[in-house]
């Protein structure tokens, strides 16, 4: 059976990704709310032109947009409009000292085989920071993770290794 929405019909697998996103942001919005001084929401994501969630903590003077991505594959990606938007967003709140973008990978305890089917692997989650600044009129690049844990960046066609640090989320 499938589901109309916005003049599409959604596929069951179409819909069970996008509910893993969803709970991922759920998960995630529920650990950030439960840290001292912070306040997470989830704005809508790509289909508000809105990143996926907004953590504030007045009191540290923080603001943290948040890109979560959620996936039984072995690579996730973000792409450069989902980045450039948040890039985007994060500059209009020049009042905050302390400004990031965060894209957040996780890879569920499942693997997706390629001839249908599921095999068990370790669940992994990674918190990076995107701090590259973009000149005016600059694409941002698609931001690419592997369940090992390496990232790569495609930008004008080429993929290219990059070393995003670690983003030490308040619930860690």
């Amino acid at each position: 059976m499938t589901s109309v929405k916005r003049g599409f019909r959604m596929s069951k697998a179409s819909r069970l990704r996008r509910k893993r996103g969803w709970d991922w942001e759920d998960t995630l919005v529920k650990r950030i709310d439960a840290c001292y001084s912070y306040e997470a929401y989830r704005l809508g994501g790509a289909s508000a032109f809105l990143p996926d969630i907004l953590a504030i903590s007045n009191r540290f003077g923080k603001l943290i947009v948040i890109e979560a991505k959620s996936g039984t594959t072995d690579y996730l990606m973000v792409p450069r409009e989902q980045v450039e938007r948040s890039l985007r967003f994060l500059e209009s709140f020049k009042l905050y000292p302390s400004r990031h973008l965060v894209l957040a990978f996780k890879f569920l305890r499942k693997r997706r085989l390629k001839g249908g089917g599921y095999e068990k692997r370790e669940l992994r989650e990674y918190y990076k920071e995107f701090n590259q600044k973009l000149n005016r009129g600059e694409r941002a690049p698609d931001v690419i993770c592997t369940y090992e844990g390496k990232f790569y960046i495609i930008s004008k066609g080429m993929k290219k290794s990059v070393d995003l640090p670690d983003f030490k989320m308040p619930f860690l």
